[in-house]
């Protein structure tokens, strides 16, 4: 074989059997991912008002019996903020359909100091037309507080056609 024709085959298999070799890998190993379900969108958030001010720290949520909250998703991450009230920010992690997140207390309470935190843990119904959440808020490091239970259904997206 001259130099030239092997200069050739070693150019050939560096730039196109090798790309096309890794690219059959990154196929493959893909078909085992699956996507994070689907969260984002507004919600409209279904509390006892009783319950949330039996807290003793309280939460931003306890003016009304319903609220909006506003999930961005990227990938299984979130950012979750309630639109009604005083602004509460915070990002969660998604696991299967299990949603989990910590809210800020309201420091403003009595006897509340800061650091105290809100624990956010909800279950994804998937097969509810329109999709529903179903889970708890609770006070960390408050064994006497009683975890607050919450339903939550996802709006309506204007012109969506797809899964709720």
């Amino acid at each position: 074989m001259s130099n030239k024709n092997q200069r050739f085959l070693i150019a050939y298999v560096t730039l196109v059997a090798l790309p096309v070799v890794a690219l059959l890998g990154v196929l493959r190993y893909g078909r085992t991912l699956t996507a994070p379900i689907s969260v984002d969108g507004v919600w409209k958030v279904q509390v006892n008002p009783s319950q949330l001010s039996a807290l003793p720290c309280g939460i931003s949520l306890a003016g009304t019996r319903e609220q909006s909250m506003n999930i961005s998703q990227s990938g299984e991450r979130f950012t979750l903020e309630f639109a009604d009230g005083p602004r509460t920010v915070t990002s969660g992690l998604i696991e299967g359909n299990t949603l989990s997140a910590s809210l800020p207390a309201s420091s403003k309470e009595s006897g509340c100091g800061n650091g105290r935190l809100v624990t956010l843990a909800a279950t994804v119904d998937p097969g509810a037309v329109p999709r529903s959440v179903v889970g708890t808020l609770s006070l960390n490091d408050c064994p006497s507080c009683v975890p607050v239970e919450f339903h939550a259904v996802r709006e309506a997206q204007p012109g969506s056609r797809g899964e709720q």
